[in-house]
This record gives C-alpha cells, sequence and structure tokens, in this order.
C-alpha cells in the first residue's frame, strides 16, 4: 500500500470508531429503556375469528373504564374497539399499570377510513411489557341518540 492509501484507511478506520458508537448509543437506549409503542395491528380484525371481551352501550361524553391483566412475558396485547360508526364516534385511552397514560386514539389512527374500528397493538422495541392491569377507557366523544353499542377485544 502506499502512504496515501494508508492514510486514508486510518482515517476511515477512525471514523468508524466515533461514528458507529454515537449513532448505535440512540438505539441502545431504546432497547436498554424498553419503549413502549402502539401501532395499528398488523393482524387486522376479523369478527368472525375473535372473541368478545366486553359489550356496552355508552353515552355522549361518558367514560367507561375497562381493564386487562398482563401476565408476565407478555410481548404484545392486541386492542379492538368496534362499533357502528353511523351511530357516532368513540376513542380509546390506553393507560399503563403504573395509570401513566399510554395514547389516545381515534377511528383514524388505524386506517385512512372512518370504519367504527380502532385496531391497536401495544408491544415493546425490545422485551416484555409491565406486568399488571392496563386500563382501556372508551370515551363517547359523539353519540347520536341515548346510547351507542361497542365491542372491546
Amino acid at each position: 500500500m502506499t502512504g496515501k492509501t494508508s492514510f486514508l484507511l486510518a482515517v476511515l478506520l477512525l471514523a468508524a470508531l466515533f461514528i458507529v458508537p454515537a449513532t448505535a448509543g440512540n438505539l441502545m437506549d431504546k432497547v436498554e429503556n424498553n419503549e413502549i409503542i402502539v401501532i395499528p395491528s398488523v393482524d387486522k380484525y376479523n369478527p368472525e375469528i375473535f372473541g368478545t371481551k366486553a359489550q356496552n352501550q355508552i353515552s355522549q361524553g361518558e367514560t367507561f373504564i375497562h381493564s386487562r391483566y398482563v401476565w408476565p412475558f407478555t410481548s404484545k396485547i392486541d386492542v379492538t374497539l368496534t362499533w357502528n360508526e353511523q351511530y357516532g364516534d368513540l376513542e380509546l385511552y390506553v393507560y399503563k399499570p403504573d395509570n401513566t397514560l399510554l395514547g389516545h386514539y381515534n377511528d383514524l389512527y388505524d386506517s385512512s377510513v372512518k370504519d367504527g374500528v380502532i385496531d391497536i397493538d401495544i408491544k415493546t422495541t425490545s422485551g416484555f411489557l409491565p406486568m399488571g392491569n392496563w386500563k382501556i377507557n372508551v370515551y363517547g366523544r359523539q353519540v347520536i341518540g341515548s346510547s351507542l353499542s361497542y365491542s372491546l377485544t
């Protein structure tokens, strides 16, 4: 190798030593922090496959609190709220076992069409979800008539 090639190779190796740990640090922080993320469900809700966990009637401005126990070594929770969108609009609030609000979701979160379905997956960037009772609140944002039926699985 010539002197210029050796020098250029040494500079590139030194740069790699400093750049890789800097960019990997952000990724490692997320992995170590075991961040919880919510994404539109990848398995898409099918009412013929999924059993109903809860059915209820909700009025305008009313909130129903549901809970779902997460067992140790659980890596994903699938939450699906369904209703007839012609009769109103509902919202979903998800709280971790320590009562920290994880997020607030509406009908357009999982698709670009108002279809009366909020279908989400709650998971972590690595590892498992916190064990305990997760609160899943259903809020009657807009209800046409006296009440609106919904299902939560």
